[in-house]
């Protein structure tokens, strides 16, 4: 007896939402077809899936073990599944980091449209964007260091940091002298520790110790932190031009470093790249020069 394709299914609802009545509504199927499902497949693998309790379920060992096998295996089909209607449709998905997509995707998307009017580019909003599979995100913009360019990639845009802050810190900590004052003030990352330690080294200062300093992701969040005085950031020019003409930063020297940091562009692991995918990654490389 083959198992059934639609008792797995109801399996894998029931353990996601930890009920059948939960299961059934996220199906739409009534609660009865879900607990006549799981009952089958019980009986046909011989094995307790499910310890019932008054309005919940949970899974027993066996049921865990099944549990993470059809959440794979489900989650490959609708992958698989939203790749192929994508493709059907001139889909191409993004993956970028929110600052790269509000301070560079953004203001140029109506010449995408205008250039590509064929093509519906969906943008999916990553922190820390990387290639899973095809299915995932056709093209994948990645912030990284220059010195470690991900194989395999083009270089998209090149970032020169700079030391910023808003006036509130300048006129709470004191003025930064020098670029050694900023190891004893409240400095923001990024990420990790190395936008600091890129400019640190850039501008000839030896650390006295390791740096000191909450990490975000987010650089959006990281620039509003330094906007309202909460600590000196490391800015990505031309990313924060606005935020400089503006005023809500303003630079604390004058420094010229090369660029240090750099936005990528990555693609799916599939042998042959879509039509449309290259056109897409053919306007972004049109828009660096």
């Amino acid at each position: 007896m083959q198992l059934s394709l639609a008792a797995l299914r109801a399996f894998d609802a029931a353990a996601r939402k930890g009920s059948f009545r939960a299961a059934a509504e996220a199906l739409a199927v009534t609660p009865t077809a879900i607990s006549h499902h799981i009952r089958g497949l019980e009986d046909h693998l011989g094995l307790k899936l499910f310890d019932r309790r008054a309005r919940e379920v949970a899974l027993t060992e066996d049921g865990k073990r099944l549990a993470e096998t059809t959440a794979k295996a489900f989650g490959m089909l609708d992958d698989t599944i939203s790749a192929l209607q994508r493709s059907s449709r001139n889909v191409v998905r993004l993956a970028a980091g929110p600052i790269f997509t509000a301070r560079w995707l953004m203001p140029r998307i109506s010449d995408l449209w205008e250039k590509l009017p064929d093509i519906e580019l969906q943008v999916v909003p990553s922190y820390r964007p990387r290639i899973g599979d095809q299915s995932y995100a056709d093209i994948v913009i990645s912030w990284e260091r220059i010195a470690e360019m991900p194989a395999q990639s083009l270089k998209l845009l090149e970032l020169r940091p700079v030391a910023i802050a808003s006036k509130a810190y300048i006129a709470q900590h004191g003025r930064v002298e020098g670029p050694r004052d900023l190891q004893t003030k409240p400095i923001l990352h990024q990420r990790n520790h190395w936008g600091w330690l890129d400019w640190f080294a850039a501008m000839e200062v030896h650390l006295d110790g390791p740096l000191q300093g909450p990490v975000f992701e987010d650089a959006n969040i990281l620039l509003r932190g330094a906007a309202e005085g909460q600590g000196a950031i490391v800015g990505w020019l031309p990313l924060i031009d606005q935020d400089l003409r503006e005023g809500r930063v303003v630079r604390l020297f004058d420094e010229e470093i090369k660029p240090t940091h750099g936005y990528f562009i990555q693609q799916g692991n599939s042998a042959q790249i879509r039509r449309v995918t290259q056109a897409v990654i053919d306007w972004l490389n049109s828009q660096s020069s």
